[in-house]
């Protein structure tokens, strides 16, 4: 192992063991967003911090989970990964408190490719493919999903995310999870339960590219 991944696992570790010791001093403004992309193939899973909070360049995930409420018996191929390391860890099928779903959840490895925090910019953080496109696909609801813990199989459904900010001006920062965005039947963004930090007009969406870490930006616009 090459001294850049040592340094990066040290800092992985690191900002893990702080995001644990303080979960209370921690800013709920982090809200993830699961759209279906321009090919009309692809899902892409997205993050983007709220309105009161501008994150500086010095940051660094520290924990993640991302779980997907899909139709049973639902699959997915060409996972690519473009924020930050995902790997599926978990799935339950059909569990009797939604006979109808299947619930997959996405661990986060590592910060790498790093996660990239912009004021009202979205962030790609993984991308699948399905070949039913007619299936109803969505992030599981912390709170009022039937199969949110606890449930029937002991496990732990669920979406969270920690960072660490260590640019900012009144000394570290962490981030963490506060809700989901989700498109309406007219079109038009809504917080599912972060009502406060709802997104602006116009708002760019960041992709990673995870071959080198370059940037690129994706106009997504998004209606009032």
């Amino acid at each position: 192992m090459n001294t850049f991944r040592l340094i990066t696992l040290g800092f992985c570790i690191l900002a893990s063991t702080v995001l644990f010791s303080q979960p209370d001093n921690a800013i709920k403004a982090l809200n993830f967003k699961l759209e279906l992309l321009s090919d009309n193939q692809t899902w892409g899973v997205f993050v983007m911090p709220g309105e009161f909070i501008s994150p500086s360049t010095r940051t660094s995930t520290g924990s993640g989970q991302i779980t997907l409420v899909v139709p049973a018996g639902f699959s997915y191929a060409n996972m690519r990964n473009h924020g930050g390391t995902w790997v599926e860890n978990a799935r339950v099928n059909s569990p009797m408190e939604a006979p109808d779903k299947s619930y997959i959840s996405f661990g986060f490895v590592t910060d790498e490719p790093k996660i990239m925090l912009y004021p009202n910019e979205q962030t790609l953080l993984f991308t699948f493919t399905t070949s039913d496109m007619n299936s109803e696909i969505y992030l599981i609801d912390n709170v009022n999903d039937p199969f949110a813990t606890p449930n029937s199989y002991g496990s732990n459904p669920g979406n969270d995310l920690g960072i660490i900010d260590f640019g900012t001006s009144n000394g570290m920062q962490t981030y963490a999870y506060a809700g989901n965005f989700e498109t309406s039947a007219n079109g038009n963004e809504r917080s599912i339960f972060a009502k406060q930090n709802r997104m602006n007009s116009g708002s760019r969406a960041i992709f990673t590219n995870g071959d080198n870490g370059e940037l690129r930006n994706a106009e997504a616009k998004i209606n009032d």
